[in-house]
């Protein structure tokens, strides 16, 4: 029993890796090129931009995405009643937001008005449709989603910033049409699992999803707060061009957010349909301690990496970015840990707490924002990001503990957490020779602390080769 859910967790995961390495990694190999046709304020402008489109994009579904993909996954309700009821509220919240922020844009006469609109209604669209189609366990057609997300996005970039050169608008326009085809291609390839006719709008049912999904609400804006909310900050009280240098240096450790997503989607799923079987703590912790080991080796060997890239293949006038990556890696690899332990609440149907730890550390974010962005401006937004993301982790170990109890490898995680301290500060002062020997070290240690998961991915691997 233990070596399929393995199994199923680590084939999941490569699915969904397939998927965000076309939709993420593909697009941040490209913020190089980026930073040559875009000055600091316009990849500032850029930044704060979708910034806000994450703040409204939970908001204008009220999160029935997540209800949509608990309820398909497991419950015993009718699937055209779930369907109909999640399909129904969505699109009735999508009308009421855009509205909504036409009318807002429109008296400030803000001249991104109509793309931001269409863009957080494609975006919308585009994510409630992968949840469903991942909760219809179609986790292919939810891959090829994001690959072909990721080549209408990059081939238009092309055309509309590096040719056309339409800066910010050519890059808000390629991402509203690919996120349109992505949606596109999620309804034919999902035509014979979602029937019009077989669809219904249960009131109860509706309620119950709504209970679920309002609560993730405060949850995802909270979550914007600590990691989105100091871009809004610094541009206010500093300027555009200093987020500008701020948003490069956050533009690595969300390599970290995307290695996270990789796993995490896999595993909300698998997390819920095992919380309920048998050896599920011992299971949870097996998972947890692997996974953490190797998100920890991931942030030491790239803290070095991403300085190198820095300084050998970005604008010069983005080289100061360097300094900040380590703090910001830690906040990115807590981030990871408190969406681990997060599942546990979805499982649990238990969202109302959820939000509570997100709140408490999106308040300690922007009291740190509020009183050392004036003092320190970027130091302030990287310490912020830290502080709350530890204090999320934090709680959430603690409180999940009347769901699922996890005995986590302290010492593996004080020697690794150790290592990426040290990392953080000399990355602010060595030179390239050191920076290469940090480099070399953390991928011996990553290799050593991580081998058994390594090898057991080669086999899986090689496994399927040998089968086609």
């Amino acid at each position: 029993m233990e070596q399929s859910r393995e199994a199923k967790l680590v084939k999941n995961t490569l699915i969904y890796t397939v998927s965000n390495f076309g939709s993420k990694v593909l697009t941040f190999l490209i913020v190089p090129l980026y930073t040559y046709y875009l000055t600091t304020e316009e990849f500032g402008t850029y930044d704060t931009i979708i910034s806000f489109m994450n703040l409204l994009a939970p908001i204008c579904i009220l999160a029935i995405h997540e209800g949509l993909l608990r309820w398909l996954l497991k419950s015993n309700e009718e699937h055209g009643d779930i369907l109909g009821s999640g399909l129904g509220l969505l699109f009735t919240f999508i009308i009421l937001t855009d509205t909504i922020t036409f009318v807002v844009c429109s008296i400030f006469r803000w001249k991104y008005t109509f793309v931001f609109i269409a863009l957080l209604t494609a975006f919308a669209l585009h994510n409630c449709f992968q949840f469903i189609a991942r909760g219809e366990k179609e986790n292919k057609v939810f891959a090829i989603s994001g690959i072909i997300y990721t080549m209408v996005m990059l081939s238009l970039n092309i055309l509309f910033v590096m040719v056309f050169r339409f800066g910010v608008q050519g890059m808000l326009w390629s991402m509203t049409l690919a996120y349109c085809s992505g949606v596109l291609y999620l309804i034919f390839s999902l035509r014979k699992k979602i029937h019009l006719k077989e669809m219904k709008f249960n009131k109860t049912l509706a309620l119950s999803m709504l209970s679920f999904s309002i609560m993730l609400v405060p949850n995802s804006v909270s979550w914007w707060i600590m990691n989105a909310s100091d871009r809004i900050m610094l541009t206010m009280m500093v300027g555009a061009a200093t987020t500008g240098i701020y948003s490069l240096a956050n533009k690595f450790p969300s390599i970290v957010t995307i290695l996270h997503s990789l796993f995490y989607q896999a595993w909300q799923e698998q997390a819920v349909l095992e919380y309920d079987s048998e050896g599920r703590d011992t299971y949870y912790t097996n998972v947890f301690n692997t996974y953490m080991k190797l998100a920890c080796c991931a942030v030491a060997v790239l803290i070095p990496l991403s300085k190198i890239i820095i300084l050998f293949f970005m604008n010069k006038s983005y080289e100061s970015s360097y300094q900040y990556l380590g703090i910001l890696y830690l906040g990115s690899l807590f981030s990871s840990f408190a969406g681990f332990y997060g599942t546990g609440y979805i499982s649990a149907k238990d969202t109302k707490n959820a939000m509570k730890t997100t709140i408490v550390g999106a308040v300690i974010n922007l009291i740190v924002n509020l009183l050392l962005i004036p003092v320190i401006d970027i130091w302030a937004a990287c310490l912020s990001t830290v502080c709350g993301n530890i204090v999320v982790w934090a709680m959430r170990v603690k409180h999940t503990k009347k769901y699922f109890k996890i005995s986590v490898d302290w010492k593996s995680f004080y020697f690794i957490m150790i290592v990426n301290v040290a990392f953080t500060f000399l990355n602010c002062f060595s030179n390239n020779i050191v920076t290469f020997i940090m480099i070399g070290f953390a991928i011996v240690i990553s290799i050593l602390m991580n081998k058994t998961v390594i090898l057991n991915i080669f086999y899986v691997l090689k496994k399927k080769v040998v089968k086609k």
